[in-house]
């Protein structure tokens, strides 16, 4: 129902509500009359035009923009004078009406008071409701406003980010392949090839806010292809992936990043190299994920620009509950913890099957 219809039909519904309460009491007191039916329908019409021309003004003038303090003068002023109005019109009426059975004088102080505070009550009433359902309606829109707000801020970040990571990959991708050109051009077209495969997945995954962990595995696996040709035997790799967990969410081209980290920071400076580690399992609709690698965790390292971004975004898009950290898991192993809580829905989906283990040697 719009807001217009819904505003009309309340307006019928509540005064006629009120107007036959009124008219009932009265044929209660004095007998049933057409007059009484004909009073009460024209007391509808009247109240109707006038609560309207009053929601006119206040939308004219802008009152329900006002703080308390400036509004409630106005809103009692109209009030009284809306009272007042209605009295002097019921009085003539009443007293045509009562001509046989009210003997009271209807034009004394006493009954034009009593007549202007019965009709002060449901103006009143009116008027509270109106003031009422702006104010939820208000705060209703700046809730909204304020969830759209932060889900672009949101939005706005994530963007930065992940278009702050991928520029960083492609450099450190590229560095790799001009040190094969003159070395081992054939080594070279490979690695040119693998780079093809990995920026075609990183342009695609930066359209969206998650992928898949089994889509992400991809192009992890591309990227150390990649390595793997320039460290050669110095680079080993292991999996040890649940199946469970390949369908869980993931920022795209977090793992990626992480892998390269391990790489620029653990393997590449020890002279007969190290290894790469990679777990993912999903325990108790969490998954659970860990790099780790041959390695000495440095202060400069754990705080890093892109491990700060990597826990930026898995708390915007996850919310508090995801968790990142790197620390030294052992004398020469540095471990990256990921933590992602499930969705119920995606959580059903998983389907928790037996452990598979693959040890990766590529070359």
């Amino acid at each position: 129902m719009s807001r217009t219809k819904l505003y009309w039909t309340l307006q019928i519904f509540g005064w006629s509500a009120w107007l036959a309460n009124e008219a009932l009491i009265y044929a209660n007191n004095y007998g049933w009359s057409l007059d009484w039916f004909v009073a009460a329908v024209l007391n509808v019409v009247i109240a109707i035009l006038m609560t309207n021309n009053f929601r006119k003004i206040i939308k004219k003038y802008g009152w329900v923009e006002l703080p308390i303090e400036m509004v409630m003068p106005r809103i009692l002023l109209a009030v009284a004078t809306m009272s007042i109005f209605m009295a002097l019109a019921n009085i003539p009426l009443d007293s045509y009406l009562l001509r046989e059975h009210e003997e009271a004088d209807l034009w004394s102080f006493f009954f034009i008071l009593q007549y202007i505070f019965n009709w002060a009550k449901p103006l009143m009433i009116w008027t509270l409701f109106y003031y009422a359902s702006h104010y939820f309606e208000r705060k209703s829109e700046v809730e909204v406003d304020k969830i759209r707000l932060e889900s672009s801020v949101k939005e706005t970040e994530s963007k930065v980010l992940r278009a702050q990571m991928n520029p960083h990959f492609m450099f450190n991708a590229l560095n790799s392949i001009r040190a094969l050109i003159l070395e081992d051009p054939d080594k070279a077209q490979k690695a040119v090839t693998q780079l093809s495969n990995i920026l075609r997945s990183s342009l695609l995954a930066d359209r969206r806010k998650t992928v898949s962990l089994s889509e992400e595995l991809r192009t992890v696996e591309d990227y150390l292809a990649l390595e793997k040709i320039r460290y050669e035997e110095r680079l080993q790799v292991r999996k040890n992936i649940y199946p469970e967990s390949l369908t869980v969410q993931v920022p795209p081209m977090l793992l990626q990043t992480l892998v390269e980290n391990a790489i620029k920071h653990g393997v590449s400076k020890p002279v007969k190299g190290g290894f790469v580690s990679l777990e993912a399992q999903v325990i108790d609709k969490v998954l659970l994920m860990t790099i780790s690698n041959t390695g000495v965790l440095e202060s400069t390292e754990s705080e890093g620009f892109g491990l700060q971004n990597t826990a930026h975004r898995l708390e915007l898009l996850f919310g508090p509950e995801s968790k990142f950290k790197i620390f030294q898991s052992a004398k020469d192993v540095v471990t990256a913890e990921i933590t992602i809580p499930i969705p119920q829905i995606e959580s059903e989906k998983a389907n928790p099957l037996t452990k598979i283990t693959n040890l990766v040697k590529v070359g």
